[in-house]
This record gives structure tokens, sequence and C-alpha cells, in this order.
């Protein structure tokens, strides 16, 4: 039924420029937004299964589409559940077609580049804060990604960005306080006009037609979407780019031609020769925002929230029973400086939250400090919570000078002590000074099962990962540090510490007034409102001839 439904909304968008929504609807193998969609979040699934659900070297070969299968096979209620969210997902994508491909900004044309990217950030950022609501409502949530997703993979299709920069994925895309690449000027000219019959575009006529690739982003102006194409003081032949196809009247208007990838048929698609690039770039974009490193929904909701999310939950590794270790391992140089407070105040409150809550508690407690020169490295335990915050309250900074620290000591000390199948919360901004420690302390953890989660991670650009590697061999499901009574919105102070604070699901007891929610929610319908305003101020320019838009608006996005 769900197929039906989807196919009845294809044929009803039949005209509609962009990826076509369903595989039905278009040229047989060419990229649709289903597709796109289906395809990226089997592989978002395959590696959030990989990473949090059955680790180790089973899945570490297979591809995606081989590690869900199986993992379906083993329970075929996960693959029901998971199936829905992927129909809900498309959907609220084609609905997004259906809804807004006459709105420029929705599908990326007209130049209203910078518009759209900031209609991305706050629906992305509606989309965390429903999803870190006490209560989320996730097929609510998953039709506004659909409606997110949309917009993201036609700035693949309709802008110059993939003759710029091929399948790469565009990593300011939707993200705040990330700047895109300027839009070009209303009185620069971003098309040469290419030869527009069908017999020579199929020989790529308009293959280098676009004047302004490494310089500006571009794009298409589109005849049924009510932007006029600018006229402007343009050489012979030069002009702004037209989208383009046997559907665009505006491909008949200087600069001639057009420069949309969306199918791979040049009747339709004057740049037909990139559509699988395009399509790539958009499927990479696609499950960046799944599971990207630190921008991600993984990252940003942590893996039990975005489990729920896409239909995969998983149990959370309590690191506070009984007959474990809780350690925390601290790097306190100098280099420290920023976050070493709210570091403490973040370890200090854990503890003693779980001191007053919890009926059940860690055996020990665990504090290894380092720093450069070795000798200022630290290790004590003991069975007193209390005496574990007084020496947190008490940590100062010292040592330090250059980048790396002697970490993988610190890391050993607390190692040769921990109990089996422990927690250990890891806290530093550099890389190792005693790599040639790696080893040791990988073979250590592997043989006591202990579970590693960096908070904070940093790197002196040696180019060789030893952190990231230590994290990949030890990583656990989730880890919890404190109750779990209710699911909080992070604080800004949370944010400010790492988002990795979030993966390990150590919830910050807030007071609830009871008004987060909508208060959150009619803000970002106040952002949408104002994206809105300002398209249609873009609107006007567009349509007041011998009037520029603020130099700025194309030069950065806050």
């Amino acid at each position: 039924m769900a197929m039906y439904v989807l196919l009845c909304l294809a044929l009803a968008i039949r005209g509609v420029f962009s990826f076509f929504p369903t595989q039905e609807s278009g040229k047989f193998g060419d990229y649709s937004h289903q597709s796109i969609t289906e395809r990226a979040l089997y592989e978002s699934a395959a590696v959030f299964i990989r990473t949090y659900i059955i680790t180790g070297n089973k899945y570490a070969s297979r591809s995606p589409i081989n590690v869900t299968e199986d993992f379906f096979r083993g329970d075929r209620s996960y693959e029901a559940v998971f199936g829905t969210v992927v129909e809900t997902m498309v959907w609220g994508n084609n609905n997004a077609q259906r809804m807004y491909a006459g709105v420029p900004m929705r599908t990326m044309n007209a130049e209203m580049i910078f518009a759209g990217n900031l209609l991305l950030q706050s629906l992305r950022d509606q989309i965390i804060v429903l999803s870190l609501s006490p209560t989320p409502d996730w097929n609510n949530v998953r039709k506004l990604i659909g409606e997110y997703l949309f917009t993201v993979q036609m700035f693949y299709s309709n802008t110059n960005w993939v003759e710029t920069f091929g399948n790469a994925t565009c990593q300011e895309l939707g993200i705040r306080g990330r700047s895109l690449m300027p839009t070009a000027p209303p009185d620069v000219a971003a098309c040469a006009g290419c030869t527009y019959s069908h017999p020579q575009i199929d020989k790529h006529s308009c293959e280098n037609n676009i004047l302004v690739n490494g310089q500006y982003l571009t794009s298409g102006y589109l005849s049924t979407q009510g932007i006029p194409k600018p006229a402007g003081n343009f050489s012979n032949g030069l002009g702004k780019c037209s989208h383009g196809g046997k559907d665009d009247a505006f491909s008949d208007v200087n600069a001639i031609g057009g420069i949309n990838k969306e199918t791979s048929d040049s009747s339709l698609s004057p740049h037909f020769f990139l559509h699988h690039t395009a399509g790539e770039a958009a499927v990479s974009s696609t499950v960046q925002f799944f599971v990207g490193e630190v921008t991600g929904l993984l990252d940003q909701l942590g893996p039990r929230l975005f489990g729920e999310l896409i239909g995969l939950p998983v149990a959370c590794k309590d690191c506070l029973k009984p007959g474990l270790s809780l350690a925390y391992v601290i790097d306190t140089s100098l280099s420290m400086s920023i976050d070493f407070e709210q570091i403490k105040s973040k370890v200090t409150e854990t503890i003693q939250s779980s001191l007053l809550e919890n009926k059940t508690m860690p055996s020990d407690f665990i504090l290894s400090t380092f720093s450069d020169p070795v000798s200022l490295n630290t290790i004590r335990n003991t069975t007193d919570g209390y005496e574990m915050i007084s020496w947190i309250r008490d940590l100062k900074q010292e040592g330090g000078g250059d980048c790396p620290e002697y970490s993988f000591n610190g890391l050993l000390a607390a190692l040769r002590i921990i109990r089996p199948g422990s927690c250990l919360f890891f806290y530093s901004d550099a890389d190792p000074k005693d790599p040639e420690l790696e080893h040791e302390v990988l073979q250590m953890a592997a043989q006591k099962q202990i579970h590693i989660a960096f908070l904070i991670k940093g790197t002196c650009n040696t180019g060789i990962p030893f952190l990231a590697r230590l994290e990949n061999a030890t990583k656990a499901t989730c880890l919890k540090q404190t109750l779990d009574k209710a699911r909080n919105i992070r604080s800004a102070e949370d944010k400010m510490i790492h988002q990795a604070w979030s993966k390990l699901h150590s919830f910050q007891k807030v007071p609830d007034s009871g008004n987060h929610k909508p208060a959150v929610v009619l803000v970002g319908m106040g952002v949408v409102f104002l994206v809105s305003l300002m398209a249609a101020v873009v609107l006007h320019t567009h349509r007041t001839p011998g009037k520029r838009p603020p130099a700025t608006e194309h030069s950065q996005v806050s």
C-alpha cells in the first residue's frame, strides 16, 4: 500500500524539475529521491549496526546491503520497523517535492542558494531539537527529515557544485556557523550560451557552459518557478544560467542552454552526463547527514536516540553496575584551558547525581591525569565517590608547552587497575606523545573488554589517527553514567563541551517548566518565517531591474 501511495505521488508530480521522486517515475537506472534516500538509509544503518549493535570483525568487510540483510535475517521484526522508517522518510521527501517544487529556495534554483541554505539550517535545528525532546514524535521527525533531504539532494542536481567539485559532499551545507562558497552576484554572467539542439546536446554541447566554477556557486532559472531570468548588461550570448530541459522556456533566453543534472535524459537535463556524479554526491551527503562525524544525527543524538529514529534500538552499557570501575583519564596540560573547568564541572555533577540517586554504584572510581613531562602524570583510585569528587575539584593545570601529551601513559595507568568490562572516559585535545605504547593500550583494553569513550578529541596534525584507532577498537554501544529517568534537552553548556556527551547518554537533570518544546518549536517556526521573508525580498530584487541585493547576501552564512 505504501509503495502504491508513493507511485501515485510520483505520477502527480511527473512534470517537476528535479531528481525524479521514485524509480518508477523516471528513466530506468536513474537516481531518484527514493533511491537516493533508501540507499543512504541502508548505508547509514550498516554503519550503525557495525558500530553499536554487532561490533567486531563479523561485518568489517561486508557491503552495507549485506550487513543489513544478514542482520534483519536474524530478527524480522527489525526489518519491518526499519522498512516503515524508510517509507516514511521517502514519503516526506516526495511530499516536499509535491508541495515545494515551485519554490526556488527549496530546489536551489534561480541562485536562491543562500536562502535555501538558511532554510536547511533551520530545518536541521528543528530535527535535532524535536528528537531530543522528552517524548519525540518520531513519525513527524522522519517526515521533517524527508523534507530536509529534498532540498539537500536538489543542491547537487541544480547548482554547479558537481561541475566544480565532482562527487565530493559540501561539508558546509545546512550546518549553522559554516559558510558556503558565495553565490554569483546579480551583475556577474554565470553561463555562456551553448548549441541547444537535441543532437548537439547529446554530444555534450553544454558541457563547458558555466563560467564561474571555482569562484561562485550558481544555479539555473526555471520558467515555471515565477522568477524572471535577469536580462542584465551582459556580453552577447552570456547571462545567467537556465535550468534547462524541453519544458523550460528559459532555455532559449541568454545564456541559452541549461545546467541541471537531474536525469540521464539529454532532452530533460543539459548536463545529463553528470547525472551519476550528482546522484552519488547526493547519496554521500544524505549518509553524512545521518552518520557523519560530529555533524551527523548519530553524533548529535547519541546511539540510543538515533537507533529509535531509524528503528534499530540498542541497549546501553550501564557504567554504574556493582563490580565495575568508573574511570576518568584527563589531560591536565595548559592547552586544555578552554575546556578544563567545564570538564571538571560536568564530571563532578555526573558522579554527584549518581551518588544521590542510584541505589547501586560501581565498586571503585579511578582518576588518571596526564601532561608533559610524564613525571606530572598521576593515578588514584577509591571506593568513595565523594573522595573522587574532591580529587576532581582540586585538579590544577600544569605542564605542556607543545601539542602532544603523554596520554597513552595515562590510559595504561588506568587500564592496569580497572575492573574488566568497565567504562573509561577520556579527555584530551592532543595526540599522544608516547605512540610506542599504542599496541599495549589496545591489547590491554581488548583483554579486559573496556569500553572507552572519547569526550574531547583533538589533534596535532600528525596525520596518524592514534586515538581514532583506539576509539574504533573499543567503542561500546552507548554508555550511561547517570540514571535515565527522562530524556532532557541538553543545555548550552553541554554543547560547549562536545557533542559526544550525548553519545554517552550522560543525561543532565534540567528543571522542567513545561514550556521547553513549544518555545523551541516556535523559535524554529520563526526562523522559517524569517527565511521566507528573506526569500521574498530576494524575489522582489530579481523582479526590479537595476537593483542589486546587499553585497553580504551571498557572502556568508551565520
